[in-house]
């Protein structure tokens, strides 16, 4: 959420272009000082923050080692040459008396920088102390990224003495096999299709040693139909290769062959190395006989349900789970297609593509029956071959809201109403800023499309943002999402972006920055009569009354209405006086209390916003009583957090302020470095309020004065964009300025 008028006042972009040398091989950083980050190196830590560990137990060579400690951060270097292993040291950190690290961390290679490939993965696993660890790179490999992939609260990682090793081993013999110009690891399967002929390279990535390939074993039920004319033992010289030719059974028409490879050799590290090799002959594969043996539910939540998926009585390549919302199934899978979850079979959601086990469902609802299908196959791409003779099914219905006792002491005819709300709601379990992609983008929002991507609706217009996982707050992209505070921080008169006002999970929202969040700013909601800006389903212009203000789509119209309810419900108390119209004079926003009860009435709960509920009441520990009960807010006047007996909403009106001039001043120099003057003569020597406000809607700078030219210095503030408020009491003011360091 930033403050009103940015919208057009970031017309002016700043570009920044920068490069990056690169390091030679072997590359090495010790971690030290991200201040000074050798060439060939980036990292991307955030703002603000811790970005070191100095504990002993997280370093390996003092004084310090990296941070990571957000989803979406990391450490990567670029390099020259041919790479083959890198080492590193890393553990993970927790919160006092953990005993396990939870999270996802990955290193990552990539050819150019864009395109990044997982090459290992560490998933609740790092420790708790520092450890050395190592992953073998592709030939092409020219960047190695360490990324926080997955954030779980309360844990961050350290990580330390990376070093990049280049692409010719010791003088021992270094056994590297490939396929298709793809290094392999020991055991991964390699799919041929219906070749006739598989060459797999042999590289013996030594500089001196000799590297002797003594047999190939094979197993398996088609062990047979893979041969090849290679006699053993056969010597590679260091740094060479040899390419191993394997014939396949051309008498073979149809259906699957598969069989295990074992290489073996003087490389006393890979013994053997295993090779899964699957070909495929007529088309298609092998069909399967049988379905899955049975489907059941196993967590049945308001939000997110998991199953589990038990094998039939043959051995499959896998499982096509399909959904239906509210309705059977009724795609059925065809032969030649290849699915992925995320996809779509007619109506129908494709929820998994592979092995049985315990699969969780994404984008779920409250009480909403469910059906499911299970299909099994053999195959991948253009083979797979679907069993459809019988299929695996059941049914089921979620949760809908679950208060329990939460509301016990409550009662609508008690005249303590709203001070007994908030002595229920306001004891909770804070989740910080920092923390809200890692929770409800990545738990709750974000849903399975195809490709190996994710989308997350923008709440107030319905744009799709579609994004590679993990989600992160990505300011680089034009389509990036915010997290938009739908009672604007600038109306609360609480400060501290840690306060828990700031970081309630019930208030926040993902929405398009630059077509929602900058065009909402902190203007009142209401319903347009004339529209100014219109960004699929979201709305800026003039109200009734002529003044701005901003529509959502009215999927979205009675959650914030319910939203912004709980957080005056919540925090308003003697000095922190949380109401609807803004109790902040100096804002003059003045959003209409009746709009909101309207809105809430015509827009119940959901079942988006029912599942929504329940998995931040499942994170916070506390409820929003709107959603439970949405008549319980025609028993409170916002503009003063007064009980209403009787509860009638009609007869609540919120107060009105009197309209300001809007006038110019000039700000020079902008961008500024040092100090920033701002012309006032505009307001004719009347005192005014000047207040600065950062990206987070953080007043770093707040004032009065009656000159008509004044200068605020701006040397400790960071490089940005800002916003300018200037408060009369008949005029008023907004500027966009610019801190360029």
């Amino acid at each position: 959420m930033k403050l009103k008028n940015i919208f057009t006042l970031l017309a002016t972009v700043l570009a920044v272009g920068v490069s990056f040398a690169q390091a030679t091989l072997p590359a090495f950083w010790n971690c030290n000082d991200p201040a000074a980050v050798p060439s060939g190196w980036t990292l991307n830590q955030g703002t603000s923050g811790n970005f070191v560990y100095t504990s002993p137990a997280l370093v390996k060579s003092s004084p310090a080692s990296m941070r990571l400690d957000n989803t979406g951060e990391y450490v990567q270097v670029n390099f020259t040459g041919t790479a083959d292993t890198v080492f590193y040291y890393v553990s993970g950190t927790g919160t006092s008396g953990a005993t396990a690290w939870s999270g996802t961390f990955v290193v990552q290679e990539s050819s150019n920088g864009t395109d990044w490939a997982d090459v290992s993965t560490y998933k609740d696993d790092l420790g708790l102390s520092i450890k050395e660890r190592f992953s073998l790179l592709n030939t092409t490999t020219k960047y190695v990224r360490f990324f926080f992939k997955a954030k779980v609260t309360g844990f961050n990682l350290a990580i330390d003495d990376i070093k990049v090793s280049d692409g010719i081993g010791g003088a021992k013999p270094e056994l590297v096999v490939e396929y298709s110009g793809n290094i392999l690891a020991s055991g991964k399967e390699i799919r041929v299709g219906g070749l006739d002929v598989v060459d797999i390279s042999i590289k013996n990535n030594s500089s001196a040693g000799d590297l002797v390939i003594t047999d190939l074993k094979k197993t398996g039920i088609n062990a047979g139909d893979f041969t090849t004319a290679q006699p053993f033992p056969f010597t590679i010289k260091a740094g060479e290769t040899a390419i191993l030719s394997i014939d396949v059974n051309k008498n073979v028409t149809s259906g699957s062959l598969k069989a295990t490879l074992d290489i073996y050799s003087n490389d006393s590290n890979n013994l053997p190395f295993a090779v899964n090799i699957f070909a495929i002959r007529g088309g298609l594969a092998s069909e399967p006989t049988s379905p899955a043996s049975s489907v059941s539910v196993k967590t049945n939540l308001a939000w997110r349900t998991i199953v589990t998926l038990n094998s039939g009585t043959e051995s499959v390549d896998g499982y096509v789970i399909l959904l239906g919302k509210g309705s059977d199934v009724t795609g059925v899978p065809q032969d030649g297609i290849e699915y992925e979850r995320g996809g779509y079979i007619g109506n129908d959601r494709v929820l998994h593509v592979g092995a049985a086990g315990e699969i969780t469902f994404d984008n779920i609802v409250a009480n909403t029956q469910y059906f499911v299908k299970v299909y099994s196959y053999n195959g991948y791409g253009t083979s797979a071959n679907y069993f459809t003779g019988s299929v695996t099914a059941m049914n089921y219905t979620t949760p809908g809201l679950n208060p329990g006792g939460y509301y016990a002491s409550i009662s609508t005819a008690d005249t303590q109403l709203v001070k007994k709300l908030r002595a229920v709601v306001r004891p909770h379990f804070q989740v910080f800023y920092s923390n809200f992609g890692s929770t409800i983008a990545s738990n709750f929002e974000a849903r399975d499309t195809t490709g190996g991507k994710k989308v997350i609706n923008c709440f107030y217009s319905g744009f799709p943002y579609i994004f590679t996982p993990p989600f992160f707050f990505n300011t680089a992209d034009p389509d990036y999402f915010s997290r938009e505070h739908s009672y604007p921080y600038s109306w609360m008169p609480e400060s501290s972006q840690d306060s828990a006002n700031y970081s309630d999970l019930h208030l926040l929202y993902l929405v398009h920055q630059n077509k929602v969040n900058a065009s909402r700013s902190n203007y009142p909601f209401n319903n347009l009569k004339s529209v100014t800006v219109n960004f699929y389903g979201g709305k800026f212009g003039l109200d009734s009354a002529g003044e701005f203000a901003y529509e959502p789509r009215d999927f979205a119209k009675g959650a914030v209405a319910r939203s912004q309810f709980y957080i005056c419900a919540t925090y308003n108390r003697p000095g922190k006086t949380f109401t609807i119209p803004t109790s902040n004079e100096f804002l003059g926003m003045n959003q209409d209390q009746t709009v909101l009860k309207r809105w809430n009435q015509q827009f119940p709960p959901s079942n988006w916003e029912i599942a929504r509920h329940e998995y931040i009441a499942g994170v916070q520990n506390n409820r929003n009583p709107f959603v439970d009960n949405p008549d319980w807010a025609c028993f409170i006047d916002f503009s003063n957090m007064k009980y209403v007996a009787g509860g009638n909403c009609s007869v609540n009106s919120s107060s009105t302020r009197e309209k300001k001039n809007i006038v110019g001043v000039t700000s020079f120099p902008n961008p500024a470095k040092d100090q920033l003057s701002i012309d006032l003569s505009a307001f004719n020597s009347e005192l005014v309020a000047i207040t600065l406000t950062d990206f987070y809607e953080r007043s770093v700078v707040r004032f009065t004065s009656k000159d008509q030219l004044v200068t605020i210095p701006t040397s400790s503030l960071s490089s940005g964009t800002y916003l300018l408020l200037v408060e009369g009491k008949t005029k008023h003011a907004a500027q966009a300025v610019v801190i360029a360091k």
